[in-house]
């Protein structure tokens, strides 16, 4: 009897404080850099925000929080918490992802760290660089200039194509492109096979013809 309360006390603790770890889906322009890690008092991110603790923590939300204050690393720990950094201190001590198991306030079916375990997450926003012309290219749903583009619909004005070259370097893709008055494109490459055109076709209103930028360091 004693055996059968301890596994059901076990059981509901389980259910109410920990979560076996599942790979969050995280915005845009970030990646996991460390699944579980070990921090301490000191902090393994640069910079630490702080340990804010927010009853709708999420990796997602965190980052979210993270990247509009400008911060390129965010981590998530002890279920609510959620830190911010400008890099790491140091190399992290990586530790078994059973140990980040405490479910995120924000959805109890994710996990967001736990005791002294922090899930850590970084920006592929591109350094400061150039964004030089490329020409113009063919783009049809045939024919595409990118390669597994993403799109964004951004204001048409004058400034179209310096807004799509911001939004594909804050989202780490060295490649931009503008057409139909409104489309922005961010690529890591050309896709296979692209028709160059004469540079004359093309303007930010043209359609099914990209004016194609290149991220340059």
């Amino acid at each position: 009897m004693g055996q059968l309360l301890v596994f059901l006390f076990a059981v509901i603790a389980f259910a109410r404080f920990g979560i076996a770890f599942d790979p969050p889906t995280i915005p845009l322009g970030w990646t996991t850099a460390y699944p579980c890690a070990v921090d301490d008092a000191s902090r393994i991110l640069a910079k630490d925000s702080g340990a804010a603790a927010y009853t709708d923590n999420t990796p997602a939300s965190c980052i979210e929080r993270c990247d509009a204050a400008n911060y390129t690393y965010a981590g998530v720990e002890y279920s609510g918490e959620c830190h911010c950094g400008t890099g790491l201190v140091s190399i992290p001590q990586a530790a078994p992802t059973t140990d980040c198991n405490m479910t995120c306030t924000g959805n109890s079916s994710l996990s967001c760290g736990g005791a002294w375990r922090i899930q850590i997450y970084k920006s592929l926003a591109l350094a400061p660089g150039e964004w030089a012309p490329q020409g113009c290219f063919l783009d049809t749903p045939l024919m595409p200039a990118f390669s597994a583009p993403v799109h964004t619909a951004l204001a048409s004005n004058l400034s179209l194509v310096h807004q799509c070259v911001d939004y594909c370097t804050h989202i780490g893709m060295p490649f931009s492109g503008v057409e139909n008055a409104s489309d922005c494109q961010c690529s890591l490459g050309l896709a296979a096979g692209a028709i160059a055109l004469p540079d004359g076709v093309c303007n930010c209103a043209a359609v099914e013809t990209l004016m194609v930028y290149k991220y340059q360091e």
